[in-house]
């Protein structure tokens, strides 16, 4: 009977420690960087994937399938992939800070809690957080449907 307790708090431990793991990998990101994301996705983002990140015919939406198509893929190279390819009217031209904010508001947007740590803008720091894989039912969209 000893055994099996200690394999069952083995368990659990292990358990609970790769969840305290999962949650201390969520990208950090400050409510002022996703402001300031929000605004400049307004700005540079919103006249093709719309105001609700929902796309269109031609665009892919911001949310739902988007967090399927980057979930569990290091943050650096969603920023990357925006800095380089985004807006698609004028790839490129975004600053590295105004890439990370727009980064930083499509977490937020998707879910990821804002705190007091800053999304950083190294890459290798970046790399280092995932986009998370939101489960199905628990996802809380800061921009209604």
């Amino acid at each position: 009977m000893i055994r099996k307790s200690s394999l069952l708090v083995a368990g659990l431990t292990f358990l609970l420690s790769g969840t305290a793991f999962a949650r201390a990998t969520l990208p950090p990101l400050t409510a002022e960087q996703a402001d300031k994301g929000e605004a400049l996705y307004g700005a540079a983002c919103a006249i093709c994937h719309g105001t609700a990140m929902r796309g269109n015919f031609q665009t892919p939406p911001l949310r739902g399938t988007f967090v399927a198509r980057w979930a569990n893929v290091p943050v650096s190279e969603l920023s990357d992939y925006i800095q380089r390819a985004m807006p698609l009217m004028a790839p490129g031209t975004l600053s590295r800070e105004d890439t990370i904010a727009i980064t930083a508001w499509l977490l937020k947007a998707n879910g990821v809690p804002v705190g007091k740590t800053p999304l950083p803008s190294d890459d290798k720091l970046l790399h280092s957080f995932k986009f998370p894989a939101i489960p199905a039912g628990s996802y809380k969209a800061v921009i209604p449907d």
